[in-house]
């Protein structure tokens, strides 16, 4: 038998908008609804658009640019370019 942590259990709605309450059958919580989730690394919306995903991985490749910036001061341009393709650019690959 699957156990389920209900605290984590979420509801998405794709499509129209419906206002569906969903509780778990065997206790009397209502499970929460949500427009936006993440699930394997992908941020999905209710419209099934990537706009919000997108904009994660930009600012997760900022952010590794801000470390390698911060971190590496002195480097060659040949150095840098290779920190910035293997990091960066593997951030922001949307």
């Amino acid at each position: 038998m699957l156990r389920l942590n209900i605290n984590k259990c979420k509801i998405a709605f794709y499509g129209r908008d419906v206002n569906y309450e969903y509780k778990y059958y065997l206790s009397s919580t209502a499970l929460e609804s949500v427009n936006v989730t993440k699930d394997l690394g992908v941020v999905f919306d209710s419209e099934l658009s990537f706009v919000s995903h997108c904009k994660e991985k930009i600012n997760s490749a900022y952010s590794m640019l801000g470390l390698v910036k911060k971190n590496f001061i002195y480097l060659t341009e040949e150095a840098f370019v290779t920190l910035y393709k293997s990091l960066v650019i593997s951030f922001g690959i949307c």
